[in-house]
């Protein structure tokens, strides 16, 4: 084999493995960014990568090859001596230059694809929007360190350090050219070095510029920001260091005329030793001599700034402060007036709900549930609580012989239908009792009705589906047969032609996309399928919840995504892991069955998300456009209130000497699931807050705090979901004269009360294993109930079901096999407890008979779910009028 042939073989392979596929995944990416609408959304990120591979690239051989070309040219020619057969002696000269040339180019092209995902800060500091807040040292806008200083500290590292490597392999090639007594007296390499040495500190004067600010965005001492020591040495001796370096250029420059090194050594020497003593000794000597003698004292005015922005960068510095003092004892009139909050007590804990549906609800081996969300409907004119999981398709449960290409990629293509259940309801089975269920989706309450039940667009749907081919769809399941159906939505790139069949085939490795003869010219191809990965691919510089959940709305499925913008660079602002700022800026919904992605802007407060407003016009939308059945459903996510509660555990402590001692740092609340103790996890209630302004209950999200080390809680944090409330936060902080009993210590009263543990003992000893859900502390209006629910599973089963609740209330613990009655028993046993009878019989007869007539209309009107409340209330009001009058 030639090597002519050798060189096209090796061209050809690397069109075919490399170049081809790239160039597939191109073209079929941005076909599927102009499928959803936003091809800008594409081009930005592609021009913004390919200008940033210019630039560095551009940057990087011009420090390198004209510096080194002019030093290799002192050099003597090198030469080569061939002796041939004939004896005659030919001298030939390598092309060093030619090398020089290539090598400097592929040095530069590697270290301008490595500067390629820097993109979104050349982008930011492109589009910079100011943000309203100052610096406390500087007095510049926040938005410079957000937006401009990481691309400046960019652009200064890559001119700073491969002009250091440009410099140093300079000086070396003098060196070889002549040794040092030669080079000495050499002007051109005196002129050149000195040139790139002054230069190099004219560099350097802006970075110890650059250094002064990062001062607030790092830590080196008590806290996140500048410290008393920073501010007294190491800030001044960088701006002396700046001001050094621009009188030592200077002197090169001059160094440039002169005929001595001495000069120019002496100058180094000195920057050196003043880098030395200026930030790495004297901070140090004023830390230990000045500041750690008096450390508070000297430090509170930075202990003030850093808590101060600290909160700010975390949207802590708007949470009200509110006393809460649970000075309430229930009684049977506090319960009903509490009824829409005692109604939406989440019993069902979703790691049990989770295998529940999971049996009872699969329905076939192939339908999988991957996650229980819980979200909040108006059935008939009240809120309630409900979970909810979405039924998809796991492609890996179908048997082996059923997991064809065809199967897998043209035939089952979409999940099918919602499972929810009220978060209370427990059937006598203890089972949840299911309002939309079964295939098709069967609702109990018209609320939740859906008609369009396919999930094409799910958190399992990872593979890529082709619709409109000349193959029926399975839609689902019915008896021994499959009922099939067509897409009809919106979503999917067209494959007409055989230039995209070839792309989408190259990009899957599937040659039967190009080859099959089930597709035709109206057939397109669905990808990037998984709601994460497609909300990721659209925005990739947000950062987004883990939880995305599913919503019934006018007859359609939804999913909802909880998007973040975060930095890591602001100022004085304490990290929280990777990032020290957070906004839960952006709300991203994506249509189950059409595929279409909608970003809305939920905080435009917020300058980040204005920066990538400027950067993708038309990509973000007004949360005033999100249709109202939607915006319903909108709630503060989880991950950021967990994040938002360990930051304010230590930072509501404002007062600098507190938070230097740590005199009052909470914790998290522990509780026991499933006999292990753990953290409370946030989570959702519906209540009335305290002294706030709405008429009626809301959808709140919470979590109670206790003193670190300690189990009794000192507060409880809230965050407001509805509508227009989103998004606000409150501590409700309780006395700290009393002991107001945390999750941990009730559940030591649960396990230290002899009826219950003797009862859970005994369960745990009979083929079952007791499973204690999560301990709920709920507030009910000025007091307290802790809701507990117990869970029984046979060893042999994976069904479990809800077979007990615990509630304590004041000194009382009370088991039941419901809430009602176990509520019934602690207010019974209130030694403070009103009669549970009202004073008047007629009275109780006439609401008997009103409810009795109210339940009879609703059960006419098919509202199984408000005649059920209607008989609730009938049976306790029976009940009040059973119990014996009191004696006189």
């Amino acid at each position: 084999m030639t090597a002519r042939t050798r060189l096209v073989l090796l061209f050809t392979l690397v069109l075919l493995l490399v170049v081809l596929p790239t160039l597939a995944r191109w073209y079929t990416e941005y076909l599927w960014f102009v499928e959803l609408g936003y091809p800008r959304v594409f081009w930005v990120p592609a021009l913004s990568r390919a200008l940033l591979f210019a630039f560095t690239a551009s940057v990087v051989f011009a420090l390198l090859y004209p510096n080194l070309r002019l030093a290799l040219a002192s050099l003597p020619a090198p030469s080569v001596v061939e002796i041939r057969l004939d004896g005659a002696r030919v001298q030939r000269r390598p092309r060093v230059q030619r090398w020089l040339f290539v090598g400097t180019l592929a040095v530069a092209a590697l270290a301008g694809a490595a500067s390629t995902d820097r993109w979104v800060a050349f982008q930011q500091f492109l589009h910079a929007v100011p943000a309203g807040e100052r610096d406390p040292v500087f007095g510049l806008d926040v938005s410079f360190y957000l937006f401009r200083l990481p691309f400046l500290r960019f652009l200064e590292e890559v001119v700073w350090g491969w002009g250091v490597v440009a410099f140093l392999g300079a000086l070396v090639l003098y060196a070889l050219a002549g040794g040092a007594r030669a080079w000495r007296l050499w002007s051109r390499p005196r002129v050149h070095l000195s040139v790139m040495a002054g230069l190099l500190l004219l560099v350097r004067a802006a970075g110890f510029r650059l250094d002064a600010y990062e001062l607030l965005t790092s830590q080196r001492g008590l806290v996140f920001g500048i410290t008393y020591a920073d501010a007294h040495a190491r800030l001044p001796a960088l701006n002396i260091l700046a001001v050094l370096a621009l009188g030592c250029a200077g002197l090169l420059f001059a160094n440039a005329w002169l005929r001595t090194l001495r000069l120019a050594v002496g100058i180094v020497v000195f920057a050196a030793a003043a880098w030395v003593v200026g930030v790495g000794l004297l901070p140090t000597v004023v830390q230990q001599l000045v500041v750690a003698p008096a450390e508070l004292s000297r430090e509170t005015p930075y202990l003030r700034m850093h808590i101060e922005s600290t909160l700010r960068a975390y949207g802590l510095h708007r949470v009200k402060n509110v006393p809460f003092e649970p000075t309430e004892r229930l009684d049977a009139g506090a319960l009903e007036r509490h009824r829409n909050t005692l109604e939406n007590v989440r019993l069902w804990d979703y790691r049990p709900l989770l295998e529940t549906y999971r049996q009872l609800q699969s329905l076939r081996a192939y339908y999988v549930f991957s996650d229980v969300d819980i979200d909040r409907y108006r059935i008939a004119g009240r809120q309630q609580q409900l979970m909810l999981a979405a039924r998809e398709l796991d492609l890996d449960r179908l048997p082996p012989q059923a997991r064809t290409w065809v199967n897998r990629h043209l035939v089952y293509t979409h999940g099918y239908g919602v499972v929810a259940s009220p978060v209370h309801r427990v059937s006598e089975e203890g089972l949840p009792e299911l309002w939309l269920k079964d295939i098709p989706p069967r609702a109990e309450v018209p609320e939740l009705r859906v008609d369009r039940p396919e999930i094409y667009f799910g958190e399992l749907t990872r593979d890529y589906a082709i619709v409109g081919t000349r193959i029926q769809e399975f839609d689902y399941p019915r008896g021994d047969e499959n009922v099939t159906t067509r897409y009809r939505g919106e979503a999917g790139v067209p494959l007409g032609g055989w230039l995209r069949r070839l792309a989408f085939a190259l990009r899957f490795g599937e040659p039967r996309i190009l080859l099959s003869t089930d597709l035709t010219p109206a057939s397109r191809i669905l990808f990037h399928r998984a709601i994460p990965d497609r909300v990721r691919r659209l925005a990739p510089f947000l950062r987004y919840d883990r939880d995305p959940y599913v919503v019934v709305s006018e007859g359609r499925l939804f999913w909802i995504v909880d998007a973040y913008t975060v930095s890591d660079r602001y100022p004085y602002a304490q990290p929280a892991g990777s990032f020290n700022y957070i906004r839960n800026a952006v709300k991203a919904v994506v249509d189950a069955y059409h595929g279409t992605v909608r970003f809305y802007v939920s905080d435009p407060t917020d300058p980040v998300v204005g920066v990538y407003q400027r950067m993708f016009p038309g990509l973000f939308r007004p949360l005033a456009e999100l249709p109202p059945p939607l915006a319903a459903h909108l709630r503060y996510p989880v991950d950021l209130f967990a994040v938002q509660a360990e930051v304010y555990a230590t930072y509501h402590m404002r007062d600098p000497r507190v938070f230097y001692n740590r005199e009052d740092v909470w914790a998290v609340a522990q509780e026991v699931f499933a006999d292990r103790p753990q953290p409370v996890e946030p989570y959702y209630v519906t209540l009335r807050l305290p002294e706030a302004a709405a008429p009626e209950e809301e959808f709140v999200l919470i979590l109670p705090m206790t003193p670190q080390r300690r189990d009794n809680m000192v507060a409880w944090l809230a965050a407001r979901n509805d509508l227009p409330f989103l998004g606000e936060l409150q501590v409700f902080q309780f006395p700290k004269d009393r002991v107001i009993f945390g999750p941990m210590q009730v559940e030591s009263r649960i396990n230290q009360d002899p009826l219950i543990s003797q009862q859970l003992t005994l369960w745990n000893q009979q083929g079952s294993r007791v499973i204690r859900g999560n301990l709920i502390v709920l507030p009910v209006g000025r007091s307290l109930l802790y809701v507990e629910p117990i869970f029984l599973q046979a060893e042999r089963s994976q069904l479990p079901e809800l077979r007990r609740v615990v509630v304590a209330h004041g000194p009382r613990v009370a088991m039941a096999p419901t809430l009602d009655e176990a509520l019934r028993q602690v207010v019974r046993a209130s030694p403070s407890a009103a009669p549970s009878r009202p004073a008047g019989r007629p009275e109780l007869l006439e609401e008997a008979l009103r409810r009795y007539r109210r339940a009879q209309a609703l059960l006419r009107q098919g509202d199984l779910a408000g005649f059920q409340r209607e008989l609730d209330a009938l049976g306790r009001l029976l009940e009040q009028l059973a119990a014996p009058s009191p004696r006189p």
